[in-house]
């Protein structure tokens, strides 16, 4: 097992992983998350094993908005870097749950947007996974405005990196 960046042959498998993931809000198009990996490659991430597979993936980008962006839209193109990074979807397959895959990619994600100056990861967590999110050091924002599109017990949280 391994976490690397995203490879074009690792699509098909993401998008079976969000197909498993995501009941409550939908699933988004392969371009919607294909744009989130090409405006930040380096933070976007697969677990991958050469018998499965992927085994769970993790798509963040630079954000400088104050909201979140939108659900099932492409990203602008002209995102710019910035000291915060959005994670937008992380998931894991069915199977393969409760092996620190999710907390594993978390850590990588971590360490490569300390490299890179930034100061905090935001994300939405959705369907009831805020309480996964602060065992990984993120607190709740209060005061958000969050889209419909979320959920209705969507929560915007932040961790906020020593860099």
């Amino acid at each position: 097992m391994k976490i690397q960046e995203i490879k074009e042959k690792n699509w098909v498998g993401i998008l079976e992983v969000q197909d498993s993931a995501y009941h409550e809000i939908g699933l988004e198009e392969l371009d919607v998350l294909k744009s989130k990996q090409s405006a930040s490659p380096d933070t976007c991430f697969v677990c991958v094993s050469d018998r499965d597979g992927v085994l769970g993936y993790l798509l963040a980008h630079p954000w400088t908005g104050s909201e979140p962006p939108k659900l099932f839209e492409p990203l602008p193109e002209d995102v710019v870097d910035s000291d915060t990074l959005f994670l937008h979807d992380m998931a894991v397959g069915p199977h393969y749950k409760g092996q620190g895959i999710g907390r594993s990619m978390m850590e990588v994600l971590v360490e490569v947007s300390v490299k890179k100056g930034v100061k905090r990861i935001t994300l939405v967590a959705v369907q009831g996974a805020s309480r996964f999110w602060s065992l990984l050091g993120f607190k709740e924002i209060s005061e958000a405005n969050l889209y419909p599109d979320y959920g209705k017990n969507a929560v915007l949280m932040e961790k906020v990196l020593v860099v």
